[in-house]
């Protein structure tokens, strides 16, 4: 039996109504507040996608090789960047940037060269068949743009906009020093908690450093304060957010003992196990 999506709201039902309605009906503990937007997002560009997949073929291109040729048009004369940048630029992979180079480049819209003072760097360089290329598919693109938006007012968009510049802006800046958050608290990766010891005169210890913690939250409520460096849980070394993650996720014990260095003193701490309504 297929339990259908709320109906008492003005705005139009979606896929994901259904899939919260039938959450909430399994499991009606958990707090699925992050799927109305994260599985929203994810939905859409599926959409999103497709459509813009579908467009860049008739131009016998693909959307990553479009990434490609803007991202180098966009950037102004003389139209070239060194294959790091672009792999920053479209946080891409080396492997996965060299090959879809290499791909430009067979058909004439990039070509490679070396750089002068470093020879295991190259430049990527937009070609006049390329750019021809470009002032072709951008126009089409953009109209392509504007119709996926059709379903939104302007003052909507513009609203819509501005909350999206917000979440990434915050991606974008945890992203640069690593920070993820944690059990109601931020912490950064590896090398920035390093280094934010190191800026303060502090030792040298593996760990991960608190960036912040919330108010009220499961983290100060347990004790720990800005500048905290996990260490390890239980018997588990904390060197990386993958192993933070790996720890926190064991079934036992429930209740977690992080050991921490405080400055240069040790202290332990105590989290009980995650609430799943929280």
């Amino acid at each position: 039996m297929r339990t259908k999506a709320p109906q008492d709201s003005k705005d139009p039902q979606d896929h994901i109504d259904t899939v919260i309605a039938q959450w909430k009906r399994e499991r009606p503990e958990y707090d699925l507040a992050p799927v109305e937007i994260i599985g929203r997002a994810g939905r859409i560009m599926a959409y999103v996608d497709r459509a813009l997949e579908t467009k860049f073929e008739e131009f016998g291109i693909s959307r990553a090789a479009f990434d490609v040729l803007a991202t180098l048009r966009r950037n102004g004369p003389p139209y070239k960047m060194t294959q790091r940048e672009l792999m920053r630029s479209l946080l891409r992979t080396s492997g996965s940037m060299s090959l879809r180079i290499d791909a430009l480049e067979r058909e004439g819209l990039v070509k490679r060269e070396q750089v002068e003072d470093d020879r295991r760097s190259v430049f990527v360089i937009l070609t006049g068949k390329g750019s021809k290329l470009l002032d072709a598919v951008v126009p089409e693109h953009l109209a392509n743009e504007t119709n996926l938006l059709a379903g939104l007012s302007n003052a909507e968009r513009a609203e819509l906009t501005s909350l999206l510049r917000k979440w990434l802006a915050a991606l974008e800046a945890n992203a640069t020093e690593g920070r993820q958050l944690c059990l109601d608290m931020e912490v950064l990766h590896p090398r920035a908690s390093l280094l934010k010891r190191r800026a303060v005169g502090l030792p040298d210890v593996p760990g991960l450093l608190v960036h912040s913690v919330e108010v009220g939250g499961r983290a100060e409520e347990a004790g720990f304060q800005k500048g905290d460096l996990i260490c390890a849980i239980e018997n588990d070394k904390v060197t990386s957010l993958t192993e933070l993650r790996r720890a926190l996720n064991k079934q036992r014990p429930r209740i977690k003992r992080f050991h921490v260095m405080r400055g240069s003193q040790p202290v332990n701490l105590q989290i009980p196990p995650t609430d799943p309504r929280h």
